[in-house]
C-alpha cells in the first residue's frame, strides 16, 4: 500500500513511478492519495484506476489540523486492516506521519519515505523543533526508513529518527534516453525565441520559495552583459507573480523568459547551455536528473540531496544557496569555459545512466519490498 498526500511536483512523479513500474507479478497495489493539494490529481486515478491498480481518496492537508488529521487517521486505519498488506509505504511528512501511526498493531511493515524532512524545509525554529519532534515519534513505528541518498541518510542519524540499522538507500531513478533530445538545437531556439543570444540559461522547477529563485534573478542582473545571456524558466507556482514583478524591477524583462508548463522537458534542455538550479532544500530533484542525463552543464546549490549529484570537481558546480554573487560568478566561469563545462557534463550523463535508473530503482524497491514484507505474508 502506497500513501500520499503531496500529489504534486517530485512525490507525485515518484509514486507513479513506483505504481505503473512494480512487477504485477510480485506485487499487488493499493494507492491512498488526497488530492486536496491538486484536485487534477484525480484524471491520473482515473488512470491509475484503468490500469488496474486500486486507488483510494483519504482528505489529507498539507498543514497541521487536528480534526482533519484525526478523520484521516481513522479513516487509513480503517483502509489498512480491511486490505491487510504486507507493506505499508508512506511517502512525505503528512502521510508519512498518519500511515505509520494508523498502521501500529497491524500485520504489517510500515515504511517511510520522507523524500525531504519538513525540518529542512527553511521554517522557524519553534517549527523546526516540532516537526523534528514528530518524526522521532512516529520513527518509533518504522520498519524502515527509506532514503533517495546518502546525506538524506546522515540528516536522518543526525537527528535520530530511527537506529541506522532501520534505515534504507534506493536512488531515484529516471529513463535517461527520455531526455537525450535528437531535435535541431537551432530550430528549437528559434522556437522559443532566443536563436543568436551569447548564451541560454534554463531552469525547470516549480516556482516556490524552495527552488530559491529570487536568488537567481538576482545573479542575472549580475551578470557582465557581455554574456548577452537569457534565462527560459518552466514552471509554474505561488511565487511567479512575485518572480514576475521581480525580473521587470531588476531590468531583466528581454533577459528572463517564463515559459509556464511544459511537456516538451527533453527538447527545452537540448536548447539550453547550462541548467541551473539554486534550491534552499531538496531530496534528490528530479530536475537535477533530468539535465543530467541531457548532457546539460550543471550549477546548483552545496545542499544535502544536490550534493549527492553535483560534486563541485567532476559532475558540475555547487555554490552556497542563497548567494547571488557566488551564483553569478560561477555562472560566468562556466560560460566562459565551454571545454570544462562539457567535461563535466559528460561525467554527469555517465553518472545518471549507471547509477540513477528507474530500471534499479524499481529493483530497489523489489528488493525492499520483499524482505520487509516476507515475515507478514500467508
Amino acid at each position: 500500500m502506497q500513501v500520499l498526500e503531496a500529489t504534486v511536483g517530485g512525490t507525485r512523479h515518484y509514486l507513479l513511478d513506483l505504481a505503473y513500474n512494480l512487477p504485477a507479478a510480485q506485487f499487488d497495489q493499493h494507492l491512498v492519495v488526497s488530492t486536496l493539494r491538486d484536485p487534477g490529481f484525480a484524471e491520473d486515478i482515473q488512470q491509475l484506476t484503468a490500469a488496474g491498480l486500486q486507488v483510494s481518496e483519504v482528505p489529507m492537508r498539507r498543514s497541521i489540523s487536528p480534526a482533519s488529521d484525526w478523520g484521516a487517521y481513522r479513516k487509513l486505519r480503517r483502509i489498512i486492516a480491511a486490505w491487510r498488506p504486507h507493506v505499508v509505504h508512506s511517502h512525505s511528512s503528512k502521510a508519512g506521519f498518519l500511515a505509520r501511526i494508523a498502521a501500529r498493531g497491524l500485520p504489517c511493515a510500515s515504511l517511510y519515505s520522507p523524500h525531504c524532512f519538513a525540518f529542512q524545509m527553511g521554517v522557524e525554529r519553534a517549527q523546526r523543533l516540532l516537526y523534528t519532534h514528530l518524526e522521532r515519534f512516529a520513527g518509533r513505528y518504522t520498519d524502515a526508513l527509506v532514503l533517495a541518498c546518502e546525506s538524506q541518510r546522515q540528516v536522518a542519524l543526525k537527528q535520530h529518527i530511527v537506529p541506522a540499522d532501520k534505515t534504507a538507500i534506493v536512488p531515484t531513478g529516471i529513463r535517461p534516453s527520455d531526455y537525450q533530445s535528437q531535435a535541431d538545437r537551432e530550430q528549437l531556439r528559434e522556437k522559443l525565441g532566443v536563436s543568436g543570444c551569447g548564451a541560454v540559461l534554463g531552469t525547470v522547477a516549480a516556482l516556490r520559495r524552495q527552488k530559491g529563485l529570487r536568488c537567481l534573478l538576482e545573479a542575472m542582473a549580475r551578470l557582465d552583459p557581455a554574456t548577452d545571456a537569457v534565462l527560459l524558466l518552466a514552471g509554474t507556482g505561488d511565487q511567479e507573480a512575485a518572480l514576475v514583478a521581480q525580473a521587470q524591477k531588476l531590468g531583466l524583462q528581454d533577459r528572463v523568459r517564463f515559459l509556464g508548463h511544459r511537456d516538451d522537458i527533453p527538447e527545452l534542455l537540448r536548447a539550453v547551455d547550462l541548467f541551473l538550479l539554486p534550491s534552499l532544500w531538496e531530496g534528490l530533484p528530479y530536475g537535477l536528473l533530468e539535465a543530467m542525463a541531457a548532457g546539460v552543464p550543471v550549477v546548483t546549490t552545496n545542499i544535502a540531496g544536490n550534493a549527492d549529484l553535483i560534486d563541485g570537481r567532476t559532475t558540475g558546480w555547487l555554490v552556497p544557496p542563497a548567494d547571488a554573487e557566488a551564483l553569478a560568478r560561477v555562472i560566468g566561469e562556466v560560460l566562459a569555459d565551454t571545454a570544462e563545462a562539457q567535461k563535466r557534463a559528460s561525467a554527469a550523463r555517465r553518472l545518471v545512466e549507471s547509477n540513477y535508473t528507474l530500471e534499479k530503482m524499481i529493483a530497489g524497491y523489489v528488493n525492499v519490498y520483499a524482505e520487509a514484507g516476507g515475515k507478514y505474508r500467508e
